[in-house]
């Protein structure tokens, strides 16, 4: 069997043991370490993974650059707040014994601040993480990430649990990073911006979640993660339009 695992860490001290932990199957894991400022590095080497460090850019850039790093046979991606249940993994072993695609989706569980989220769009969510080396990479988006395959796509049945959000600070944190990457990125792709956007989009996106894709049947839970999704497709169309009207220097980087 030639199974390899990547994740790509930042200060997930929290996360990434039980990450690994549900990786014992596979042959080798990767971590690509951005300067973690906790025990993300200890934590990895303590359960013998083998850890790069490099300046973080992207999450796209990162995992490619450590991809073309890794050359060929599967590799299976994850984030260090994913975990691989037992089923998946006998699910993984019997597909890569006898492959029939070059990539495979895999749904995902959501959790948000500790309860499994059924309703809001979260129930159908997925993402292509078990790959061939060759060949396959992630487009240059700057948040939420795609992978480019080579060709057809296979898709799993077995769900990865996904532990998002470990509690408000890093709800909050990460709501404000999406925003201001997907408003930079609307802004150099040049799609057009308008103050309509800013004041529209969010209540649309509220109503979809909480009503038409009824987040109101997560409680409370529910309710915050679709008021959060508004708050962020806002902060995000402001973003791309402050800088599309050069409305001051909004990165440290500008």
């Amino acid at each position: 069997m030639d199974l390899r695992a990547l994740i790509t860490t930042h200060n997930e001290e929290d996360n990434l043991p039980d990450c690994l932990d549900s990786l014992s199957f596979v042959e080798e894991v990767w971590v690509v370490d951005s300067f973690s400022g906790d025990g993300t590095v200890d934590a990895a080497r303590k359960r013998g993974a083998n850890v790069l460090q490099r300046e973080y850019i992207s999450p796209s850039d990162q995992k490619n650059w450590a991809l073309d790093r890794m050359g060929e046979g599967w590799i299976l991606i994850l984030d260090a707040d994913e975990r691989v249940t037992p089923e998946l993994r006998e699910e993984i072993l019997s597909v890569i014994s006898a492959p029939e695609h070059e990539a495979y989706w895999i749904p995902r569980r959501n959790f948000f601040l500790g309860r499994r989220m059924k309703h809001a769009g979260w129930e159908r969510d997925g993402v292509v993480r078990l790959i061939r080396g060759e060949g396959n990479r992630y487009d240059d988006a700057l948040v939420h990430e795609k992978m480019v395959c080579r060709g057809r796509v296979g898709r799993l049945t077995h769900p990865l649990e996904h532990h998002t959000y470990r509690h408000w600070p890093d709800y909050l944190e990460r709501m404000m990073r999406y925003s201001l990457s997907g408003g930079r990125q609307m802004h150099e792709e040049g799609e057009p911006s308008s103050i309509l956007r800013v004041l529209l989009r969010p209540g649309a996106r509220f109503l979809r979640m909480y009503l038409l894709q009824r987040g109101f049947m997560d409680g409370a839970r529910g309710f915050l993660v679709c008021i959060g999704s508004a708050c962020q497709v806002s902060l995000k169309h402001a973003v791309h339009w402050g800088l599309d009207h050069r409305i001051g220097s909004w990165f440290k980087n500008d």
